[in-house]
């Protein structure tokens, strides 16, 4: 870098030898054409726009899962009795296909699950047929079971979580949630909603009296049931094209149907019809329905977007749409939201924009302060140039607008900008020199064309691998390199045709020798070329002991790591504004065990909030609680806290104190808070899995 002259830099020195030569290339031409110059940055920065409006918007990137989820049913079978007459047998046909990775199954009692993680080089949809043929082609299967569904497990976003809250008795709510359900599938950009509501069943209340009178037994009315409300599996049949399966579908599911059902047929033809005989009800589960919203029954909904919608617009189209039903649902229901995933997303987006902005700001500071305004206000241009050119791409790449994608803009801000100096201050101090003019701009950017384009290179070539990382955790690698590449790429295409056109049509008028410019360079200079000058000098002799130095340094930081000094983490902790808790109960307990733990957490929950209002001058932590089961043995509770700026501590500490006061709560099997953003509760950092013949045994073991 040389100290700059006072001299007027735009006056032209006619007597360089070398100032006639013509120059040639592409950036000759681009700088000779400022108006293509200009109309390719303005395409990229229009075009960048455009996309940023419309470009997917979500929390994390998509990630392609490979497994296959088959799932079966056996209303009133035992945990053991799935096992040996389901899942073993589906394990059996599976156990040859080579591209299943791992086989994972559960048994419990009414059901099992079967899930395969596929290897990732292998074509999911052909694995996915292959599996269903040989599953359809078991034919020992319990006549009694529900048919099998075999689906591929997808990845879809998290929107909304909502609840149907009210005064009413589940059996009013639950008609108007299916209501709901039905119509927010309606609207245009919403394809999953999730309806959580207590499992129904028919009910059948013999009157002993009637079966006298018809001279009727349990066991008649028993067999009158199976015999026309059941799924049976009626084997196979070989064709010439190949095995169909036969199977006859005739089971019951309204109380009418069982109403109808004839158990007793007179010589004269006369019916005696199950109503005859017996009460039938229509009605959930007795046990199986603790759905509660701060204190009202509730009924819970969950809208997903598929991993191709952008999140957002679902999200606001569901708000739109609880606003207005609101508006026309009974006295005393209400349609509440517990969780808005999008209320991370934007808060997400704005700090990441903000954090981007603050960090342009200073980076145009710098620039200002060592190079001349107008050289730093071209070389800033670049940043809108790359950035925006780099969305432009995004969507060619598959690449969202998340919150790795956004990390990458702000890990590559001081990078894109880094040739961009080197171009402009090269060409600045050909103009310096020489005076000012087209030839004498292009003769200094091509000066350090060609070091500063590898120097840009080797930095792509850092994060070329990630692109090619395969598995789960690929798509977060994948995201955050191809928004690095492209920004480097387009700073490549700025630096060497865009500025160098911008710099040649500039106007540098002279410094001031008074100004605080001239002074500023001449200290800045001094130290440059005398002191940081001896000083490398001095490194240069002293070279083998400033490289163990630094090698010394290299050592010290891995050893920090070693001895935990510097903690390693798969993925920073995120404090969640709806945290949960989720809990297991062991297969033998009573689903009325199941909701008196769930009961227990929540007035443990609630203990801890009146403590916290107590010692905080009235201020809590917890805006509402959703408690609900979902099923015989498992149960949730959804907590959405108060605004962050009002809690008197954060998530972490919150779910710290709500583990400490948990007791010992009979036949739970887990319990789990999740207190982070990114999916962590308290699983730990170390899990095992047991393997062996026998369950006891491994009871025991474990």
């Amino acid at each position: 870098m040389n100290q700059e002259s006072n001299s007027p830099t735009n006056q032209v020195n006619h007597d360089t030898a070398d100032y006639a030569e013509k120059q040639t290339g592409i950036i000759a031409y681009f700088a000779n054409n400022s108006v293509a110059a200009n109309l390719m940055m303005f395409f990229i920065i229009i075009m960048g726009i455009v996309s940023y409006f419309t470009i997917q918007r979500q929390m994390f990137p998509n990630v392609e899962i490979n497994y296959i989820e088959i799932s079966a049913s056996y209303p009133g079978a035992s945990p053991q009795e799935i096992e040996e007459s389901i899942m073993i047998k589906i394990e059996e046909s599976l156990k040859d296909i080579t591209e299943i990775k791992k086989i994972w199954a559960r048994s419990f009692r009414n059901s099992g699950r079967v899930t395969l993680e596929i290897n990732p080089d292998k074509e999911l949809s052909d694995v996915l047929d292959k599996v269903k043929l040989r599953v359809d082609s078991i034919a020992t299967f319990p006549t009694a079971m529900e048919p099998v569904t075999i689906s591929q497990i997808e990845f879809n976003q998290q929107v909304i979580e909502m609840s149907l809250v009210g005064d009413y008795p589940l059996t009013e709510l639950k008609p108007v949630a299916k209501q709901i359900e039905d119509e927010l599938l309606q609207l245009n950009n919403i394809s999953l909603v999730n309806l959580q509501a207590p499992p129904e069943e028919i009910g059948i209340e013999i009157r002993p009296e009637e079966l006298r009178k018809y001279n009727l037994t349990l066991s008649d009315l028993t067999q009158a049931i199976r015999r026309h409300s059941a799924n049976y599996s009626a084997g196979q049949l070989k064709t010439d094209s190949g095995v169909i399966t036969v199977r006859i579908e005739n089971q019951y599911y309204d109380g009418e149907e069982f109403r109808n059902i004839p158990v007793k047929v007179g010589a004269n033809g006369a019916k005696v019809y199950l109503s005859d005989v017996a009460v039938i009800k229509d009605g959930f589960v007795e046990g199986e329905r603790y759905f509660k919203y701060s204190g009202k029954n509730a009924i819970f909904m969950a809208v997903n977007a598929t991993k191709d919608q952008n999140t957002i617009p679902v999200a606001k189209s569901v708000k739109d749409y609880i606003e207005a039903r609101n508006k026309t649902l009974p006295s005393g229901m209400e349609l509440k939201v517990l969780v808005d995933m999008t209320y991370y997303l934007n808060g997400r987006l704005d700090m990441m924009l903000s954090n981007l902005l603050q960090g342009s700001i200073l980076v145009a500071l710098m620039l200002t302060i060592f190079l001349r305004f107008k050289l730093a206000a071209w070389v800033m241009v670049g940043l809108p140039v790359c950035f925006l050119g780099a969305v432009m791409m995004m969507p060619v790449f598959g690449v969202t607008i998340n919150i790795l994608s956004l990390f990458a803009f702000i890990m590559v801000l001081g990078i894109v900008v880094d040739d961009a100096i080197v171009i402009g201050e090269s060409a600045y101090t050909e103009i310096e020199q020489k005076g000012g003019g087209v030839e004498n701009v292009v003769r200094g950017a091509k000066r350090v064309a060609t070091p500063a384009t590898f120097g840009v290179l080797t930095t792509i070539a850092v994060f070329a691998p990630f692109v090619m990382t395969s598995g789960p955790e690929g798509a977060f690698f994948f995201n955050i390199a191809v928004v690095v590449i492209l920004c480097l790429a387009f700073s490549l295409i700025e630096s060497k045709l865009i500025l160098p056109a911008h710099i040649a049509h500039t106007n540098f008028s002279p410094i001031n020798p008074d100004s605080w410019r001239a002074k500023f360079n001449k200290k800045f200079f001094h130290f440059v070329n005398v002191k940081y000058k001896n000083f490398l000098v001095k490194c240069t002799e002293w070279r083998w002991a400033v490289l163990m130095g630094f090698i010394a340094l290299l050592m010290i930081s891995f050893g920090l790591i070693q001895a935990n000094y510097v903690r390693m983490v798969p993925t920073p902790k995120v404090p969640h504004d709806f945290p949960d808790i989720q809990i297991e109960m062991n297969e033998t307990v009573s689903d009325l065990a199941t909701i008196d733990a769930l009961k227990t957490i929540e007035r443990i929950v609630l203990e801890i909030e009146e403590k916290t209002k107590a010692e905080n001058d009235g201020q809590g932590m917890i805006k509402d609680i959703l408690a609900f089961n979902q099923g015989r043995t498992e149960a949730r509770l959804v907590i959405p806290l108060v605004d962050e700026e009002l809690r008197p501590f954060d998530t972490f500490e919150l779910a710290r104190q709500w583990r400490e006061a948990m007791p010992v709560i009979p036949g739970m099997k887990s319990f789990t808070v999740r207190d982070d953003v990114n999916g962590g509760g308290n699983e730990g950092e170390f899990g095992y899995l047991l393997y062996g013949s026998e369950i006891s045994t491994l009871n025991t073991a474990g």
